[in-house]
């Protein structure tokens, strides 16, 4: 019998799992992305309110990120022009808005069960 995998596209690593939960992880373990998927669940936003919003990012790691999410359809990105301005705007997902449960949830278990003494 063929084991299921799993795993998500990152151009930097191998991300191939058999177990959901080791992917997951991962995924979630990478510096600003919980950050970056609370954020837009609260607001669609630009890449700047993004990065004024993450004290100690870099614009380099931020753009990295977003484009992480967004091969991994876990976030959007909304182009319109306007006043002949290129305007971009970063959005979660339906997969992304799912994700952002499982966020919001770990951080109220984090807040409850991992204080500091």
């Amino acid at each position: 019998m063929n084991q299921a995998h799993y795993g998500f596209n990152d151009l930097n690593e191998q991300t191939d799992y058999t177990c959901p939960t080791e992917a997951l992880a991962n995924l979630l373990g990478k510096k600003w992305i919980p950050q970056i998927i609370e954020l837009l669940n609260q607001q669609d936003m630009r890449f700047g309110q993004l990065h004024q919003a993450m004290d100690g990012s870099t614009p380099k790691m931020i753009k990295q990120q977003l484009t992480l999410l967004e091969q991994n359809k876990i976030v959007g990105n909304e182009k319109v022009t306007e006043n002949n301005m290129l305007q971009s705007t970063y959005h979660l997902t339906a997969k992304g808005k799912k994700l952002a449960v499982i966020v919001e949830q770990m951080k109220m278990w984090g807040q409850r069960e991992l204080v500091c003494p």
